[in-house]
């Protein structure tokens, strides 16, 4: 990130002790990894390397969906969103509000060609799975209709980060 970025995380109000030193470990965890993440965000390579970068040490205890924004210029807008996915399959109002708030993120921040990026994350085998796939088209599918330009997507699990192939997304 260029200088004097940070990384914006939000989250939800932290309800009791034990969820409070969690949120604090991973944001350490976190911080300990921010020089590690590409200056500019211009390959899928460099994306990568910023999941990779964001996510440090694998292993999850919950399917998350986590999502940034990148400028037109490459620059990361220095905020990260997270989202509780729980078990279910993905609904496609939901995934339509999400892409609106998306639209309307990169409007007010004045990167409307900029693109936002996603990443799933949830415990488990590296594989990807028919939900995993289902999410990912489901996340295209609504950016289409919203006009949302994508990165490519990332999947973490306890095992390894990979991106979905285009050929992973189709049902």
């Amino acid at each position: 990130m260029p200088q004097g970025h940070r990384l914006w995380i939000t989250i939800d109000p932290v309800d009791s002790g034990e969820q409070k030193t969690r949120i604090q470990n991973m944001l350490g965890d976190m911080d300990d990894h921010i020089a590690d993440m590409p200056p500019l965000i211009r390959t899928p390579r460099d994306l990568f390397m910023q999941w990779q970068a964001m996510m440090g040490d694998l292993g999850f205890l919950q399917r998350m969906l986590w999502f940034t924004f990148i400028a037109a210029d490459g620059e990361a807008v220095p905020v990260i969103q997270q989202i509780e996915l729980g078990p279910a399959a993905p609904d496609g109002l939901l995934l339509d509000n999400l892409m609106y708030v998306c639209r309307e993120i990169l409007d007010s921040t004045g990167n409307g060609d900029g693109t936002a990026a996603f990443l799933l994350s949830r415990p488990g085998a590296a594989r990807i799975t028919s939900l995993d796939r289902d999410w990912a088209a489901g996340l295209v599918d609504a950016a289409s209709r919203s006009g949302v330009a994508l990165q490519p997507i990332h999947l973490a699990t306890d095992e390894r980060l990979t991106v979905f192939a285009a050929d992973d997304l189709i049902r």
